[in-house]
């Protein structure tokens, strides 16, 4: 049922649709989680068995039926048997670090004679560049492996075959019309590809790269759980959704990140305060820290980290990609002030796609402010950084606008781009940056509905308050891992009362209350940037709230509290036991 009035984020509320009393029959759980499996399209109890059977390794494909993965496997197969130079070649982001350090780590641990190479975001940009594989080619480099990167480089593809190296592609983004003609390409997008799971990340990609040497045989004092650390952290930071074989990598990595048995992960878990890890603490905490060493620094300082055995380099490593995500945060906060000034004087951000570009764009921090302008404007958002002949940026999309298609359709304009619906980095001739925005603006008039630049907040389902309970708490964890794809679920109660307001945080940023109705018992509850609402709220206390249930654990003991994701005034207030 769609609510037309906004909220106190400005969010139009929508509620999804409850499952039929068929699915629920059939499933056999409560309505409310038979309703979550049924928004996850699982409607058959054969279905959601499968999604909650995630066993290791049961519950993964076999990688040989991924297209092109035979041909890869063996070549890199006889590489480790004749010690020939083989070197990876990843992406400066989580994923990209995260799947150059577990080919390191396993070939190695093979007898494979490997080095990474990881360029340089501001020197040599996004995907394989023609200075990189000349400088692998003059080092000796017989089999170039790329991991999260690779399937748009076609003229660098050929550079290195010309060079006498073979390329194996392995590559996570969508691929163009026109595909390098390397040895192999493993990328589950492809086409004619029959792998049935296509939503693997570039981590996930090379771990399965792994498996299919260990199929052949090829033994290493190495256990594939020994990696999942680092599947796990790619798959979260890169928002792979968390469902089918991510769902069993994901679960099983958190495990093994929690064991700490990685001396840098250990040391990174220590400087970041946190300590029962899961998908949340991977992606506002370890991830950005991973993220900062490519983004202001260089991410070599994130795969050494991953792969160091010594604790005293782990904690030198952690300690300089704690301080590199702190300069991360200042350079992203006054880019953003910039860029929403700058588009607002002109208007800008009321456009259907966003388009904004300067020198003062550091190219490390474009991605993040983009999309932390989608979040405020609800549309997309293109961010630069304006170079005397070539411009470095990142694009960030809202659901329902597909935003590498938008690109692909302007793909002679680029240098080179790449990415997936939501997210999307380019390197563009300056001089054509006018015609970029121009033909952007008007694919969006055509492709890009008013309905879709409306920001709504979508709840899962509506609840009495009265019965949320720890037994409910335990039911909705079962869908654990969250994150993309599996979100957590967003409960909302009506006619509820906000009883004990107050402002909290060092600026008073935040909301701290207790919820009820009708004098029944009173929930903890806190609301994460909405301060400034204490005292409208004290005032008018019968609220409509939207919320998720977290575990709150405090001198060794547990309790529920509410996050309030948002609240209007009630459109009624409950009946008394209601």
């Amino acid at each position: 049922m769609a609510i037309q009035r906004k909220s106190a984020r400005q969010k139009q509320w929508q509620v999804r649709d409850p499952a039929p009393p068929d699915v629920i029959e059939a499933l056999g759980g409560s309505a409310i989680l038979s309703t979550l499996l049924y928004q996850r399209n699982l409607h058959t109890p054969e279905e959601a068995g499968r999604f909650f059977d995630d066993t290791y390794p049961a519950g993964l494909h076999d990688p040989f039926l991924m297209k092109g993965m035979a041909a890869a496997s063996a070549r890199i197969a006889r590489a480790i048997a004749e010690r020939e130079p083989i070197a990876v070649y990843g992406d400066f982001d989580v994923d990209g670090v995260t799947a150059t350090a577990l080919m390191v780590q396993a070939i190695t641990a093979m007898g494979g004679n490997i080095r990474p190479y990881i360029p340089h975001r501001e020197r040599e940009g996004y995907g394989l560049n023609s200075g990189a594989v000349e400088q692998l080619a003059a080092e000796g480099v017989r089999l170039l492996v790329t991991v999260d990167c690779g399937i748009s480089n076609v003229a660098e593809v050929d550079q290195a075959r010309s060079l006498g190296m073979d390329v194996v592609v392995t590559d996570h983004h969508t691929p163009p019309a026109h595909l390098p003609q390397a040895l192999a390409i493993v990328n589950p997008k492809q086409p004619g590809c029959a792998y049935p799971y296509k939503q693997l990340v570039g981590v996930g990609i090379a771990f399965k790269l792994i498996q299919s040497l260990a199929k052949q045989g090829i033994r290493a004092p190495l256990r594939g759980r020994d990696m999942l650390d680092l599947v796990a952290l790619g798959t979260v930071a890169d928002l792979g959704p968390l469902n089918g074989e991510n769902r069993v990598l994901v679960r099983v990595g958190l495990d093994a990140i929690n064991l700490q048995q990685r001396p840098g992960l250990r040391a990174l878990i220590k400087v970041a305060g946190l300590r029962d890890i899961d998908t949340t603490g991977i992606g506002f905490g370890l991830a950005p820290r991973l993220n900062a060493a490519g983004r202001v620094d260089d991410a070599w300082l994130a795969l050494e980290l991953l792969l160091t055995t010594d604790e005293t380099a782990a904690a030198r490593l952690a300690q300089e990609l704690n301080q590199a995500n702190r300069y991360r945060q200042e350079l992203t906060e006054e880019a953003q002030k910039a860029a929403r000034a700058e588009a607002e004087a002109t208007s800008k951000h009321t456009r259907r796609i966003v388009m904004i570009d300067g020198e003062h764009y550091p190219s490390g921090v474009v991605g993040l402010v983009a999309g932390k302008l989608v979040e405020e404007w609800h549309r997309p958002v293109l961010l630069l950084e304006r170079g005397p002949v070539e411009s470095r940026g990142s694009a960030r999309s809202i659901a329902g606008f597909n935003i590498i298609q938008a690109m692909t359709a302007c793909g002679d304009l680029f240098v080179r781009f790449g990415g997936h619906s939501r997210a999307a980095g380019f390197t563009i001739e300056t001089r054509r940056l006018a015609d970029l925005e121009t033909r952007l603006l008007d694919i969006a008039e055509r492709e890009l509905p008013d309905h879709l630049l409306v920001p709504t907040l979508w709840i899962d389902a509506e609840v009495a308050l009265p019965t949320v309970t720890w037994e409910l708490f335990q039911e909705l964890a079962g869908l654990k891992p969250f994150g993309e794809g599996n979100p957590q679920p967003l409960l909302m109660s009506r006619g509820v009362q906000a009883q004990e307001v107050r402002a909290v945080g060092t600026r008073g940023q935040h909301l701290k209350l207790r919820l009820s109705t009708n004098g029944r018992r009173a929930e903890d509850a806190i609301a994460f940037g909405l301060g400034h609402l204490a005292e409208p709220l004290r005032k008018y206390p019968w609220i409509d709230v939207a919320y998720t249930l977290e575990l709150n654990t405090w001198n060794g003991s547990h309790s529920l509290q509410f996050q309030v994701r948002d609240f209007r005034r009630a459109t009624k207030i409950a009946e008394p036991g209601g």
